[in-house]
């Protein structure tokens, strides 16, 4: 009975995001109509303004406001080539709809101006990856290539070799122990052909974005990010088969004035920022990766509120450069670290929190830059539109000790909080169907994997609360 008026109350509060058969959108970081309050801008760091203009130029545009021109079955490459060519697009951002199945791409695919690939469901529109490629002729399985307002949305990708073969990284090793050349090798099992990136933004390329996919066991790189004004936001990045030395396995930030929010990236070699990349914004991110400033990056880059682990089992700490020894050369000046939740090897721990501002502007590790926050708490200082309810407004709000799972929206995983060994957590639908239930195995944090989970409102369940919880 106490369930059934907790749900009751948590229909009640979803029906005040109803107007009719309209529901009000959730604002987030990158969203069309995101401003900024400039009255918290610090003195101390002019350069802070800057930041406001990354991403997509007026933001990402709602999915109901561009026209749906084209619809494809599975298919392969060049089918998909075939359909981008062939869009007249008018001079106008359209959309090629692919519709639910398993599509065999076999080649490259160039996305031009004013198109955008969305897929018709996020799990059910899946991109098999067959292209074949050596180290000295890595290919791009999509490469934005001169292109103007363009973008990727609403699909998974994956990497198939020609043959089974193990990636090695936390699900199969010892997570406390370092890993050496098993995980963080090249060519393994003697495959040779698997330099494969999953999606390259070319240098002149600007104002494109890629949202809400998942890329599964990327052959190379699985972000290559070189043009200006870009938008990566709630993507799922997870495994790399080649992650070994060379340049290998990295999310890859070389751009100015990208936008890099809401991911979530694992099992990959680096996040990197390097070679000229200047002004980009990396918040509100889960990366159980090393954020690395690789090499020559030209400084103002901001890593502002992510989550931000690298455990034992990998070489570096949270945060690392490359090192000079190998030629790679020092981080830039007025690289921002602020308000970080950091744990993780090499006491990475103390690079986090909201109380010190740290700058990573030489070779190994940041140091602190003041031991004061900015003044206006944060350097990102987004204004979320009022008509609508995003999680930050929610968990600004209420009471941390009542939170049971984060992040809110999720795109595949969420984390338990605030729970006991042996407690019961269930998930329901909107309309009171239990469809997941765990046990607590511990009383730290737990995740649960919910990538097959549609778009949508769900209900999670404890002992003592209920939380509203939304598959983006």
């Amino acid at each position: 009975m106490k369930f059934i008026k907790s749900l009751l109350l948590s229909v009640s509060f979803v029906g005040l995001l109803m107007c009719g058969n309209k529901t009000i959108a959730q604002t987030r970081i990158g969203d069309t109509g995101v401003t900024f309050d400039n009255s918290k801008n610090d003195a101390n760091y002019p350069f802070m303004k800057e930041w406001q203009k990354a991403g997509v130029k007026n933001g990402i545009p709602s999915r109901n406001s561009l026209v749906v021109k084209k619809e494809i079955k599975p298919t392969d490459s060049d089918g998909i080539q075939e359909a981008i060519d062939s869009l007249d697009t008018g001079g106008k951002t359209s959309v090629i709809l692919l519709k639910e199945g398993e599509y065999n791409i076999d080649k490259p695919i160039t996305i031009k101006s004013n198109v955008v690939l969305r897929g018709e469901n996020q799990e059910a529109v899946k991109l098999n990856v067959t292209i074949r490629s050596n180290g000295s002729n890595d290919k791009k399985t999509f490469i934005f290539k001169e292109s103007k307002n363009s973008g990727i949305e609403d699909l998974s990708m994956e990497y198939i070799p020609k043959k089974d073969v193990t990636i090695y990284d936390d699900k199969n090793v010892n997570r406390n122990k370092y890993c050496g050349d098993k995980c963080f090798g090249n060519n393994p099992e003697g495959l040779k052909d698997m330099y494969v990136t999953f999606v390259r933004i070319d240098s002149k390329s600007k104002n494109c974005w890629v949202d809400n996919c998942i890329f599964k066991n990327s052959g190379s790189d699985p972000i290559e990010i070189m043009g200006n004004n870009n938008t990566f936001r709630g993507n799922f990045v997870d495994a790399c088969f080649n992650k070994g030395g060379g340049g290998n396995g990295y999310y890859d930030i070389r751009g100015d004035y990208n936008l890099i929010a809401y991911e979530r990236v694992r099992r990959i070699r680096h996040f990197t920022i390097q070679l000229g990349a200047k002004y980009n914004v990396v918040i509100n991110c889960d990366l159980e990766v090393d954020v690395n400033f690789h090499n020559d990056d030209d400084g103002f880059n901001l890593v502002e509120k992510n989550k931000i682990k690298s455990e034992q089992w990998r070489s570096w700490g949270a945060f690392a450069s490359g090192g000079s020894s190998y030629g790679h050369r020092k981080p830039g000046e007025n690289n921002i670290i602020f308000n970080n939740d950091v744990s993780g090897k090499n006491n990475s721990s103390q690079f986090g929190g909201s109380d010190k501002v740290f700058v990573f502007d030489q070779y190994s590790k940041p140091r602190v830059l003041r031991n004061s926050a900015p003044t206006g708490g944060t350097f990102y200082p987004a204004i979320l539109n009022d008509s609508s309810l995003s999680s930050d407004d929610v968990e600004a709000n209420i009471d941390s000790s009542k939170i049971l799972a984060y992040p809110n929206p999720f795109t595949s995983e969420i984390n338990l909080v605030n729970t006991e060994f042996g407690e019961q957590i269930s998930i329901y639908s909107i309309d009171g169907k239990l469809l997941k239930s765990i046990t607590v195995d511990n009383s730290g944090v737990n995740k649960i994997n919910l990538i097959n989970f549609k778009s949508g409102v769900y209900f999670l369940k404890s002992k003592i609360r209920t939380q509203k919880i939304i598959k983006n």
